[in-house]
């Protein structure tokens, strides 16, 4: 089916949906603002995501971006979001209500709020519940699209991670320093006129100007930034020199913090930055924990209870002078470790499910746990060491490995999406 007939076939269906009086009623609520491929959004949908947006923003700051700044940003989110989810649909992805509940705990733990806080504070912001949960809903199932059709192709060789380390150790400047900063771009199209630039650069030349008067810089990158994080307020996060665009080291080096830039011309566009803080490489110091367990695993034969039992019998053999290797080879359903007494070896933070090591952290050397339950079944727990080491090694070259990962994926998912949006039949009717 060409575009036009396709465009002409969505219609149709949309025209049929649209004919009782209720809808009628409600047509400057509902009217499509974009038709996506085989879908549509409505207005109330760009309503409430732009709600969201601002909701999302310091309070100071909601006064000062108008609509206008943020909606045609926002339909194009959710038309880039809108292709993924469609992908999602197609291959029958389906995110858990328990996966929703528990990034929301998260998204309260992270700013130290109880649950029942953080949905008085969706209630006070205007936000339902029900929307709330569809936004996350919808960011992980894109996150598992990503995942399935970009991250895994995205490989980081061993090689290129010993060759980052010794690019940033040869490279000129302090190494051991980080920068946070904070970017804007106007940018200029491919070949752009003499008038093209010169427009950019004015508008670059009054968003310093506005800078200069104290208007925050998330403000001003969300109402006028061209880069595709611009609704985060332009935030890149901590790096070092080397690894940024060279285009700012020179002026990032020479920048003092809470310092701006002037426009910085480029092929792009014009770039604004501004260097939010420093910070030194530190010591990065972890607590290994030699352990070892027994797991009995549910089914359809075996209860929780069941399992429950099965380990607080073995406990008390334990305690009784029985050795908990040999009652882990002949009880233990993790095989990989059973052959080994149930032996784990020496685990680094984060190398464990949650519920499992949340349990070991509590446990004195050569202590037993009660019976834990994971995803994987009931486990019973010993401890049978601990140690301090210096990871400041390892964690570079896991935050190499993420910074290059981070590059490729970021490349390889551009270019797919603006293969996907080639692809797709996309019409915006946003001032209709």
């Amino acid at each position: 089916m060409n575009n036009l007939n396709r465009a002409l076939f969505i219609n149709a269906i949309v025209l049929c949906s649209f004919l009782s009086p209720a809808v009628f009623a409600q047509e400057s609520m509902n009217r499509i603002v974009a038709i996506v491929d085989k879908g549509v959004i409505l207005k109330s949908q760009l309503d409430e995501q732009v709600k969201q947006t601002y909701q999302r923003l310091p309070a100071e700051q909601r006064a000062s971006i108008s609509r206008d700044d943020i909606e045609k940003r926002v339909l194009d989110r959710m038309v880039q979001t809108e292709l993924q989810l469609q992908i999602a649909r197609r291959s029958a992805m389906k995110i858990s209500d328990a996966e929703i509940e528990d990034s929301m705990q998260r998204i309260a733990a992270a700013n130290k709020l109880s649950t029942e806080e953080f949905l008085d504070v969706l209630q006070k912001d205007g936000v339902t519940l029900k929307s709330f949960k569809n936004s996350i809903r919808d960011q992980m199932l894109v996150r598992r699209v990503q995942a399935s059709y970009v991250h895994h192709e995205v490989k980081v060789s061993d090689q290129e991670v010993a060759s980052f380390l010794n690019y940033l150790e040869q490279s000129e400047g302090d190494q051991s320093t980080e920068y946070h900063l904070g970017h804007i771009l106007i940018a200029t199209p491919e070949n752009a006129s003499p008038q093209q630039i010169t427009t950019a650069r004015n508008k670059a030349e009054k968003i310093i100007t506005s800078l200069k008067q104290g208007k925050k810089f998330s403000t001003l990158s969300i109402a006028n930034s061209d880069a595709s994080n611009a609704l985060d307020g332009g935030d890149l996060g901590w790096m070092k020199l080397a690894q940024m665009p060279s285009l700012l080291t020179p002026f990032v080096e020479k920048m003092q913090v809470n310092e701006f830039s002037d426009p910085i011309e480029s092929p792009s566009g014009f770039h604004i930055i501004k260097l939010f803080g420093t910070r030194g490489q530190q010591k990065v110091m972890i607590t290994k924990t030699h352990v070892r367990h027994i797991l009995i695993k549910i089914n359809a034969l075996i209860t929780d209870q069941i399992a429950q039992d099965r380990l607080l019998n073995l406990k008390q053999r334990i305690e009784n002078g029985e050795d908990f290797a040999a009652l882990a080879r002949t009880n233990s359903e993790d095989r990989g470790s059973a052959i080994n007494g149930g032996d784990l070896n020496w685990v680094q933070p984060g190398a464990l499910v949650p519920a499992f090591e949340a349990a070991m952290n509590t446990l004195e050397i050569n202590e037993i746990s009660q019976p834990v339950q994971t995803q994987f079944g009931w486990h019973l727990i010993q401890v049978l060491g601990r140690e301090e080491q210096d990871n400041t090694q390892l964690m570079r070259e896991a935050q190499a490995r993420s910074q290059l990962q981070k590059r490729k994926a970021d490349a390889a998912i551009e270019s797919w999406l603006t293969k996907l949006r080639d692809d797709a039949y996309i019409e915006y009717r946003l001032d209709n």
